[in-house]
Formats: structure tokens, C-alpha cells, sequence
């Protein structure tokens, strides 16, 4: 019997956010389109289009977002715990968020085919390129020691710099220099450290806080869905009704500020619907203005019918 079949499975990796076009390639070698949340299992590559991310939840303190035009490879993938610890950038940008006062549970190292280093806290932004053997950091949060692959030169880069590697290319590969043992270092030279620009910074900045802001307001909008939804007995939908039941809904009032209905002005109406068999909000009754003053309130309103 399979060893693993009582086991719990682990709920990381996650894939948390997709946008635009992703494609994902699992231990069978199949390149599939990624539609939405999934959890990784063994090993994957992560490939976006020029406008497409996807956000991964590594644990609970640390995510990564691959973004647009980009290759990710996650070699391995424990199946007991769902530890990650190397994530291979083949090319693109990869967008790392760990908060700097929380550690995580295991080391991550990040690779590229010209740097190699364990992940620190912070926000920052690792891109290689390897038509142009060129690969570098932005430091939005936090601060890094950057370095070629087995160089001894490296450079501190703190919030608010960015940094790189000019490596070498010939016959369009990366040039390296091979030590002993075998062990290889990218030929080039580091690039100044150098601030990155405000206006960069702010942009970074604000693509965050509009991320919140939807993730809050998705959020908002399904504990509405599950509020509703609890209403025991429940077949038809926005809003919650059971069967046999009416909702009364207030048209073009602009009273909505007030929580009331003034259907005695021109233009506004309040309308009656039943909740049918099928769950569906049918019947559709214009009330007149004495009994929709009454019926109707600036929300919709759900009840027993009044006929």
C-alpha cells in the first residue's frame, strides 16, 4: 500500500493569484494553462506571458510572484511538508515578500546561471536575463549581500538600491571561469550600486496597495456571499431567498443615502419578485406607490410574500 495515501497532504507550495497567462509543467512533463489557486506537489515550472504573474505561497510568512514574461523552475517539492528549498530563475523577474521580522521555517535557495544565494527577508525584485548575461536585484524592503556565482566580490544593496551582474556572453552562452573541483564563476564584473528610482519605488508601492485593496474587498465580497448563504434553506441568489419567499427592490431612487423608498417621485418604482421552484427571482410585479411605499426600503428586501 502507498505510504503516502494517509498521510495529510501539505496545503504549500500554493498558487494563490494568476493573471493573464500561466502555464504550469508538473512531474509528467505536461505544460498546462494554470486557471487559479492549486497547490504544487513534487516538482513544477512556472511560466507567465508578457502580462501574465502568478503569486506563490511558499508558507505561511513567505510568497514569491513570478512575473510577467518569465520561467520558474521548482525542482523539488517535498510530498511529506511541501518544502521548496531551491527556486531556479531561468529568466524574467521573480518578486520576493517575506516580512523582516519573520523567519522561515527552512532555508530557500534562489539560482540563477549567475547567482546563487538563501533567500533573505524582504521585498525585493531578482531578475536575470540570460540573452544579455545580465542579472540583478531591486531592493524595495530590507537589504543583501548580491554576488556572482562563486564570485568574491559582492555588494551590499539596502532599500531603495538596485544592483547587478554584467556577466559575458560567447557563441550566445554565458562565459565562465572553471576553479577547482569543478566549481564554475560567471565572467564579468558587478555594476555600481545605484538608487532606484522614486518614481519606480512609488509605482512598486502602489501596485502593492491596490493588490491589498482588492484582496480586501474579494474578501469582503465572499463573506457577504457566505452571510447570505446561511439563510437556511436558501435556492434562489442575490439576495438570499427560500421558496415562496418575495424581495422587494427599490428602482432609481436617489433617496439611497436615507434608507427609504420615494416611490411617490417620478421615474422611481418598487418592484415585487417571487422565488420560484427553480430558483429563480420571477413574477416581476411593479408595485404602486402606496403599497411600495411601504414594501420598499433603499436595500433590497427579502420576506414572506404579502398576498
Amino acid at each position: 500500500m502507498d505510504s503516502h495515501a494517509f498521510a495529510t497532504p501539505p496545503k504549500y507550495p500554493a498558487v494563490r493569484e494568476v493573471r493573464g497567462q500561466v502555464w504550469v509543467t508538473g512531474k509528467d512533463g505536461k505544460r498546462l494553462s494554470l486557471r487559479g489557486a492549486t497547490t504544487l506537489r513534487e516538482k513544477a515550472t512556472l511560466e507567465t506571458s508578457l502580462d501574465g504573474e502568478v503569486k506563490v505561497q511558499l508558507d505561511e510568512k513567505r510568497s514569491f510572484t513570478v512575473l510577467g514574461a518569465s520561467e520558474l523552475v521548482i525542482p523539488v517539492i517535498s510530498w511529506e511538508g511541501g518544502e521548496a528549498p531551491v527556486l531556479n530563475l531561468k529568466s524574467g523577474h521573480l518578486h520576493w515578500r517575506q516580512s523582516l521580522k519573520d523567519k522561515g521555517a527552512y532555508n530557500v535557495a534562489v539560482r540563477s546561471d549567475i547567482f546563487e544565494f538563501i533567500a533573505p527577508a524582504g521585498d525585493y525584485v531578482l531578475s536575470m536575463d540570460p540573452d544579455k548575461a545580465f542579472a540583478g536585484v531591486k531592493m524595495f524592503e530590507g537589504s543583501m549581500e548580491f554576488s556572482a556565482l562563486n564570485g568574491e566580490d559582492s555588494a551590499k544593496v539596502q532599500s531603495g538600491q538596485q544592483v547587478g551582474f554584467q556577466g559575458v556572453l560567447e557563441g550566445g552562452e554565458i562565459a565562465y571561469d572553471i576553479l577547482l573541483q569543478g566549481r564554475k564563476i560567471p565572467r564579468g564584473r558587478l555594476t555600481s550600486v545605484t538608487a532606484i528610482d522614486l518614481k519606480e519605488l512609488s509605482k512598486a508601492s502602489e501596485a502593492e496597495k491596490m493588490r491589498l485593496k482588492k484582496q480586501a474587498s474579494e474578501k469582503e465580497r465572499a463573506a457577504k456571499a457566505r452571510a447570505e448563504n446561511k439563510r437556511a434553506g436558501s435556492i434562489c441568489e442575490k439576495p438570499a431567498g427560500r421558496f415562496n419567499e418575495c424581495s422587494w427592490t427599490c428602482l432609481n431612487n436617489p433617496k439611497k443615502e436615507k434608507k427609504v423608498c420615494r416611490v411617490e417621485m417620478a421615474g422611481v418604482s418598487c418592484v415585487r419578485h417571487r422565488c420560484n421552484a427553480n430558483g429563480e427571482w420571477a413574477e416581476e410585479t411593479v408595485l404602486d406607490a402606496e403599497k411600495g411605499g411601504s414594501a420598499c426600503k433603499a436595500q433590497v428586501v427579502v420576506g414572506p410574500c404579502d398576498y
